[in-house]
């Protein structure tokens, strides 16, 4: 049984008995040899109820249930260097081989992993790896970094910095982020509170990419978590781009929120699904924070609450829904505003 309703332009189908057809997802990476003990458990649950919107994808969700880590330091490839060096123009630093990166260390220039981190005398406040400045590159080469008793941050990303091919585990914040970043082809799992926390500074123009990336089993908060604080919408500004990110198993999927910002928000071609809350949430905190959010190729179902959740406060800014998004089956609403 079904019907049909028009939002932007595009006709939205309510199915209340069927799931939407599938598309195949790409294929999860090769993690390097050095890891062992490590299951994964494609999990694809049907239940009853939700909101579908065109067509859609299927995400798969998985699980890693241990990992031997008993190095304290990792044998890395490091290209380090001035911060002016690396950019357009400049000759990079050479390649500096066999050093040895360090629980508590900052890096301007490239660094390569070549063991695992294991990292568990991080302290509340601080970083197993810092990243700072825009030439930064910290590239773990599918390597891990395990903070074991989930206290402090694993990778510190600040004003530009980037993490690559990362696996990071069991901290209070698996990735935490200042004044924007990249983070591309990692898998962000098991920490206390959020997968990865984004933060800008006030009066500032702050951009942040994630894309790539599988979010899932932070147990306190969100998979992917910004709130934005700043002067004056018209002084801070962030753009926040999510791209083939699954963000399962989480409290929330994902959560955006603005205090005296102007936040815009674009995610595509991603997935929140089983998480114990609501899959996407957008908040405007106070009446000078606006807010613009785009959606294209969602799938949120199968959470505890709404597959979408608007604020209700949300002024001076618009969530636009194309092409194929699909919030199927969750345990309050598909979309909730």
């Amino acid at each position: 049984m079904s019907s049909q309703a028009k939002v932007d332009g595009s006709t939205a189908q309510l199915d209340m008995e069927d799931p939407p057809p599938s598309l195949p997802t790409p294929p999860k990476r090769q993690k390097a040899s050095s890891f062992s003990n490590v299951s994964r458990t494609a999990v694809v649950l049907f239940l009853s109820l939700g909101i579908v919107i065109g067509g859609g994808i299927v995400g798969i969700a998985g699980h890693i249930s241990s990992r031997d880590i008993q190095q304290q330091n990792a044998v890395a490839i490091i290209r380090e260097g001035p911060d002016n060096q690396g950019k357009a123009g400049k000759t990079p630093p050479p390649v500096v081989c066999g050093s040895t990166v360090q629980c508590g260390q900052t890096f301007t220039g490239e660094v390569k992993l070549t063991e695992d981190l294991y990292c568990p005398q991080t302290t509340s406040g601080n970083c197993a790896i810092t990243l700072e400045g825009e030439d930064a590159v910290l590239d773990c080469n599918q390597y891990m970094i395990d903070g074991d008793i989930r206290v402090g941050n694993g990778i510190c990303l600040r004003n530009g910095a980037s993490a690559i091919n990362c696996n990071v585990q069991k901290f209070k914040d698996g990735i935490y982020v200042e004044n924007g970043g990249e983070v591309n082809d990692c898998e962000v799992m098991f920490n206390d509170v959020f997968g990865i926390r984004i933060r800008n500074e006030a009066s500032s123009t702050t951009k942040m990419k994630i894309s790539n990336t599988y979010i899932h089993d932070n147990a306190g908060g969100s998979g992917i978590f910004f709130l934005g604080s700043g002067e004056s919408p018209e002084s801070s500004e962030t753009s926040i781009e999510v791209n083939n990110v699954k963000s399962n198993h989480n409290v929330i999927g994902m959560s955006f929120a603005g205090v005296n910002v102007k936040l815009e928000v674009q995610v595509k071609d991603s997935e929140t699904s089983n998480n114990s809350g609501s899959g996407i949430v957008i908040l405007k905190k106070i009446f000078d924070a606006a807010v613009d959010v785009e959606l294209d190729g969602i799938i949120s179902r199968y959470n505890g609450r709404d597959g979408l959740y608007v604020s209700p406060l949300i002024v001076g800014g618009e969530v636009k829904v194309k092409g194929d998004v699909n919030l199927y089956k969750n345990g309050l609403s598909g979309f909730f505003v």
